[in-house]
């Protein structure tokens, strides 16, 4: 081994807290972090690591719930949850079933919405931020040049849906900048 002995247990990764969604590191020998320890190594049971973590408000503090980590340990669960349905439904093959009631009719409500004005202002609204705030200009200059497009792309899908196809692109464009003066 290129002239170099190694000592045997130098080369071990180093050991990460076992307790659900928390990742830290431990000292040798420990399974749970500072944060999840409850006392001496042989006070928590292995099997009650998740327990003592949920019920430690930080180290040597036994006994207090930790709102944070019950809060994060429901948060994770009800994701779980959430994503175990949409799976199921997404293998059921049928579109509308991915999505709870109350989001179909605001997905329904917003597509009813004739013309894509809300998109056009919101647009202009970024491209008036960008220009006051960017200060690196090949910054600025890349970010212009898309969000007018994004725009440009926006105003000829407007004309078309009201039934004014915009002739070229050059007349949308002046047309934007135009409405973009008045206001």
């Amino acid at each position: 081994m290129d002239g170099q002995e190694r000592r045997p247990g130098r080369q071990r990764a180093a050991a990460r807290c076992t307790s659900p969604g928390c990742g830290r590191f431990v000292r040798a020998g420990q399974r749970l972090c500072a944060r999840h320890h409850a006392g001496p190594p042989d006070a928590v049971p292995e099997r009650a690591g998740s327990l003592a973590a949920l019920l430690t408000n930080g180290p040597g503090r036994p006994g207090r719930p930790n709102d944070e980590d019950l809060h994060e340990q429901q948060a994770r669960q009800e994701r779980a949850r959430r994503a175990k349905r949409f799976r199921e439904r997404l293998e059921a093959g049928n579109y509308r079933s991915l999505f709870d009631d109350y989001l179909a009719r605001v997905i329904a409500q917003a597509a009813a919405e004739r013309g894509v004005l809300e998109e056009i202002g919101a647009l202009r609204l970024v491209l008036a931020r960008l220009l006051v705030e960017e200060d690196d200009l090949t910054k600025l200059a890349a970010n212009v040049a898309r969000v007018a497009s994004v725009a440009v792309q926006a105003a000829r899908a407007q004309r078309a849906i009201d039934g004014e196809v915009a002739q070229s692109l050059t007349e949308a464009l002046t047309q934007i900048l135009i409405e973009m003066d008045q206001d």
